[in-house]
Order: C-alpha cells, then structure tokens, then sequence
C-alpha cells in the first residue's frame, strides 16, 4: 500500500515541471500552488481556482498512466490533496514547513488515511463481506492447468478415421514421453508434424487451471492428474472429441487457509479502494469545486502527435 501511495505523491515532481530548489533556513512556508513548467505551459483544469497544468499531465502519461484523461486524474487528484492538507494546517506545521507540495501530501496521507487503516480489524465489515464470497479458499485443492493437442474424430465417423486418429495422438505421445520440460509449442509442432497429409484435422487449447473434481470430461481430467510432473505430457487419450495428447503446463498447490489469513490476503485490495473513496470523501466534504478543460487537454493530444 505505501508503494501505491507514493506512486500518487510523486505527481508533484511533475506539477509545473522541476522540483522547487532547498528554500534558505529562513524561508517562509514552502508555495502551495504549483508553478508553471514553461511559457507555453496551459492550464488543463482548475481545483477551486488553483491551476493543474498541461506539465503534470504530459508527465504522468510518460510514467505510464493509460491515456490523457487518466493522467488528468491524477494531476486533480493531487492538487486536492495538497489543498487539503493546506486546509488542515500543514503548511505551517514544523515538520512540512520547508518541504515541499509532496511532502504535505504524504503527511495528510499518513496521518488521516494509513494511520486510520493499518489492519484488517480496520475496515473489518467490508474485509468480512469479501471472505464470506470466498470461503472455498480456506479449503484450496490442487488446480492444473494445460494445454491439450487433439485429433478430432467426429461422431459418424468411420473406423479408419478412428483408427488414423489415434495413431497420430499416439506417435506423438510416443515422441514426446520421455521429455521433460516441454512447452505448448513443443506439442503444436510435434502434433502439425505427424498430421501433415493425414486428412484428420487437429485443434489445439490451453485450459485454467481446474481442481480435479471440476466439472469437466472425466477422461481429461484423469489423464491430466496422472501427469508425473509440469512440463510432460499424458498418454494418448479418448475424450468425447478425439484423441488427446495432454501437457501439464502449470500449477497451484494446494493450501488451508484461516480465516484470519484470507482477511490479511484480501486488505491490500480493499484499502486501494477505501483510498479512492476516502479522496471522494475530501471532495464532497470540502466543497472543493473542480473544473477540466477538455479543450486545453485536446491540445495537448495534437501535441503529441
């Protein structure tokens, strides 16, 4: 969680271009309001009057935000913040007072929002509600996952394509039955390889993994649990289908779980989302007025082509 918030704080570095230079001992409160980058720097939005420039919203699109719009996000999302931690005091406090815009933001952060959710006990009905959907956890079996090649044989089929059919699957699986460390290409080209001119036709698919008592072919689901090791292949094998040569290509071993432990599993994901809500909650509670320009962010699309 630290990790993803210091991702949001980092927005500053890029709000009005460079980080503001060590102000002197005697300096006053370090300056609230971003700076302009440039000249030709514009002003995309507007957080109760106080600018988000084109600047931070070019910069975190660089870091990877998904497009403009998303970066425009963030930059908003900054800019509250700082003004709320302005609004709280922390301008002035000792411990901010020559820092920078960042720095007031990770104290606000830290004091009303990770020192308020440091446990599951914390936001314990939301955390209760997300394990009671995922009880079957507690109790996890063995999930495999696979890749399968298959001569199909259809159901009208006479005995000769039957016959054809699993001669392919088996010379394939004859091939490949003392190989270890196999690979979903490996199959596909052994496969293609032994079908070439046969006139049967052959499909191919990798499959989730799935506990053995899943709802699916029985016959599959044998030939893949009598599997030695990931990375080797089955036998050749009958399903409603065709002829199946099965690889194991991955796993998730089983495991019993508390339900302590499921809650300290599923928290990180729930106290992202209280975050998202917790920055809402400082919008409506402080009737910070916000407005976009969409026609300033337009341009800096053009600019970026």
């Amino acid at each position: 969680m630290r990790l993803w918030i210091l991702a949001i704080v980092s927005i500053a570095a890029a709000c009005g271009g460079s980080p503001a230079p060590e102000p002197a001992p005697s300096a006053p409160v370090a300056s609230i309001a971003a700076p302009r980058a440039s000249e030709a720097d514009i002003v995309v939005a507007q957080v109760n009057g106080r600018p988000v420039w084109g600047s931070c919203v070019t910069e975190q699109a660089a870091r990877g935000t998904a497009d403009r719009r998303a970066a425009l996000a963030e930059c908003v999302d900054f800019e509250l913040l700082a003004q709320a931690a302005e609004n709280r005091g922390l301008a002035t406090d000792t411990g901010v007072r020559d820092a920078t815009r960042t720095a007031m933001v990770s104290e606000l952060v830290a004091t009303e929002f990770e020192a308020r959710y440091q446990t599951p006990d914390d936001l314990r009905g939301p955390v209760d509600r997300l394990v009671d959907k995922n009880l079957w956890r507690l109790h996890r079996p063995e999930l495999r996952a696979s890749t399968y090649v298959r001569t199909k044989v259809p159901r009208d089929a006479s005995p000769d394509v039957e016959a054809r059919a699993k001669q392919i699957a088996t010379d394939v699986a004859t091939e490949l039955a003392n190989e270890s460390g196999l690979l979903p290409p490996h199959l596909l080209e052994a496969m293609d390889r032994h079908a070439k001119g046969s006139g049967i036709e052959i499909e191919t698919q990798d499959l989730a993994q799935v506990p053995r008592t899943a709802s699916f072919e029985r016959a599959y689901l044998d030939a893949l649990f009598g599997i030695p090791e990931v990375g080797r292949i089955s036998k050749p094998t009958r399903t409603t289908r065709g002829w199946d040569v099965i690889l194991w290509t991955g796993e998730t071993s089983p495991a019993e779980w508390t339900r302590e432990q499921l809650a300290n599993e599923v928290f990180p994901e729930l106290r992202r989302s209280q975050f998202l809500a917790w920055v809402t909650g400082l919008i409506r509670s402080s009737g910070i007025v916000i407005a976009r320009d969409q026609d300033a962010l337009g341009k800096l699309d053009e600019g970026s082509r």
